[in-house]
């Protein structure tokens, strides 16, 4: 609604946002039934992500079937977009790229904030009616108010709209997107900033590992690296509950099926359990799963949509032990400091020094409203 994207006082000056975001991020109040809140799922200390394999809803017995994504970088995540490529034959082929959620049927981050608060195992609210009323007997009610004209405040529509523009504000801060990791120390001349079995698993990870092809060690929306090139891929997750589709759901293409999207692998470290669906623990047993897949399907076991799976960039990597132990110790180099420094009292990271502020990178952070049908002809 036009009306909400432009919101602002009456005396012109706009809310301050990403301080309203961050109460609602954390506001308990706003599920049916009340107990749960956006941090019950992204827990600050796992960097914004969730230990369990997936996350129990607001209503007791139910929980998605989806690992909970970190919400580091997620607000540099580019928008949906469909891009024609060239293959190796000059033919012409077109990917997915960007879009939030692992099955990228949000748009951009604006979509995406939207919908934890209506989906039935998640915070279960039957609509923006429950929702703007809900925010009308907040505690930061007031603050929240003083963002509308007299009957403005009594539209739903307008009030729901805030605390979605409020929490996107928040996704944008400093805090979310340090790049404070002691890779970064060392991509910027420090060489000591990592351990010589980092050293070597960054080395893995650029060429035997064949990790690169998809986690980019270069820039590209964003001027550090993300390790991540955004697009979808299927690993041939091990099955775990009921087949999910990923992206095949969206565009209904059947070689698409079992798709989801590349996560950037910062603070990686800390987001275990691993893959779209939590079915794999640890870091090593992910680094074994990627470098022997296809030779041990009997560990491994089943995969929603083994027709689908990559077969290309993994699954007989030929590692041997000690690149794989090399590889895992490269993936604790990427955690950012800032969080690794939070004292159990905490409720948030602090802000790493330099990281610029939201208003000096607006422009990074306008998204096109126009929307693409991924299931379109192409």
């Amino acid at each position: 609604m036009v009306v909400v994207l432009f919101l602002q006082l009456a005396n012109g000056v706009e809310p301050h946002l990403a301080g309203m975001g961050q109460k609602i991020f954390f506001d308990t109040g706003l599920s049916q039934p009340v107990g749960q809140s956006c941090a019950s799922c992204h827990d600050p200390k796992q960097a914004f992500s969730d230990p369990r394999p997936v996350s129990p809803g607001a209503v007791q017995g139910r929980e998605g079937n989806r690992n909970t994504p970190s919400l580091m970088y997620a607000a540099l995540i580019p928008a949906m977009a469909v891009e024609d490529v060239y293959d190796e034959n000059s033919e012409l082929s077109y990917i997915i790229e960007g879009g939030l959620f692992l099955d990228g049927r949000s748009h951009d981050l604006l979509d995406q904030v939207k919908q934890p608060f209506f989906e039935k195992n998640e915070m279960n609210l039957s609509g923006e009616k429950e929702l703007a009323a809900r925010l009308r007997r907040a505690s930061y009610a007031p603050e929240l108010r003083k963002a509308f004209n007299g009957a403005d405040w009594e539209n739903d529509k307008m009030v729901a709209g805030l605390a979605y523009r409020s929490l996107v504000a928040f996704l944008r801060e400093p805090l979310f997107r340090p790049f404070n990791a002691r890779i970064d120390e060392f991509w910027a001349g420090k060489e000591d900033a990592i351990t010589p079995a980092e050293k070597r698993g960054l080395a893995v990870f650029i060429t035997k590992g064949e990790c690169a092809k998809c986690h980019f060690v270069g820039t590209g929306v964003w001027p550090k690296p993300l390790l991540t090139d955004y697009g979808y891929d299927n690993l041939g997750a091990p099955s775990r509950g009921s087949k999910d589709p990923g992206l095949g759901e969206l565009t209904k293409r059947e070689n698409e099926m079992g798709q989801f999207r590349v996560p950037s692998l910062r603070n990686v470290a800390l987001t275990a359990p691993y893959l779209h669906n939590g079915s794999i623990g640890t870091l090593k047993e992910l680094m074994e799963f990627y470098n022997a897949r296809n030779l041990e399907p009997e560990r491994w076991g089943k995969t929603d949509y083994p027709e689908t799976v990559n077969h290309e960039d993994m699954g007989d990597l030929k590692m041997t032990k000690e690149e794989i132990d090399d590889l895992v110790a490269f993936m604790f180099a990427l955690t950012d400091q800032t969080l690794l420094k939070m004292k159990p009292d905490d409720v948030l990271p602090g802000v790493a020094e330099g990281v610029p502020s939201t208003e000096s990178v607006k422009t990074f952070f306008e998204s096109r409203r126009d929307r693409i049908d991924p299931a379109a002809e192409r």
